[in-house]
């Protein structure tokens, strides 16, 4: 995973706010950097809404536990969740009190994947799905081994 992941990717996001019954839009790139224990995610955009348009970002950090394992941080180095491969795909969940998240990764081919977040609770209603594109191909894909 950690070979797959390596490298530039495009990034589109929506995000539909149920509750505010708004669309969001994210367009920017995400660059999975060599990090000593696995890899630095940067995350860099713009993200629209109600027709205004604002700089975005989010750093995290990918650690690898095996081949097929990642435990993901956020940048103060708390954990946010982990994920196991099934073939092409990973679930995620994460608790934040009072709301949970569930996330879907499905890894489509050696050039795109998706990432899908559903959030519920009694402060949040929402869901994301993000699309990544390679635009900086890493050194293997994870598709090849299944």
């Amino acid at each position: 995973m950690r070979d797959y992941l390596f490298g530039t990717w495009q990034i589109e996001r929506e995000i539909h706010d149920r509750r505010a019954d708004t669309i969001a839009h994210f367009v920017g790139e995400a660059r999975f950097l060599a990090a000593d224990d696995g890899l630095d995610y940067k995350e860099t955009g713009i993200l629209t809404l109600n027709g205004q348009a604002h700089d975005a970002a989010q750093i995290n950090r990918w650690i690898f536990t095996a081949d097929d394992t990642a435990e993901i941080r956020f940048a103060d180095d708390r954990t946010f969740h982990h994920i196991t491969l099934d073939g092409a795909k990973a679930s995620a969940e994460h608790w934040c009190p009072p709301d949970e998240y569930r996330g879907t990764y499905i890894f489509e081919s050696p050039t795109r994947w998706h990432l899908t977040w559903n959030v519920a609770g009694p402060r949040k209603d929402y869901s994301s799905r993000s699309n990544f594109a390679r635009l900086h191909r890493g050194p293997h894909s994870l598709l090849s081994a299944n």
